[in-house]
């Protein structure tokens, strides 16, 4: 049984889905903005900026804090929260 969900929330409005572990919350992040971060991807000319357009993605789970916040693109405020299933 789980102790815990994820929920993501981006720009106020939670995704209609929980979701059992962060990296499927993650995934489910990258899948609504794949179109988006394809074409950063495709804008720039040298590794360390892909790297860093990764970076704002591909965030470690905070778990100290139960909330980590991710960058897409302006104007993209996206923020995993893990919640205790009490």
């Amino acid at each position: 049984m789980l102790d815990e969900i994820y929920i993501v929330v981006e720009n106020g409005d939670a995704y209609p889905d929980a979701y059992k572990s962060y990296a499927s919350a993650l995934n489910a992040v990258k899948a609504k903005h794949r179109e988006t971060l394809e074409d950063q991807i495709r804008e720039v000319q040298w590794l360390e900026s892909v790297e860093s357009i990764l970076s704002d993605v591909n965030v470690p789970e905070n778990i100290e804090k139960g909330l980590t916040h991710l960058y897409i693109e302006k104007g993209i405020n996206i923020t995993i929260y893990k919640l205790p299933i009490s």
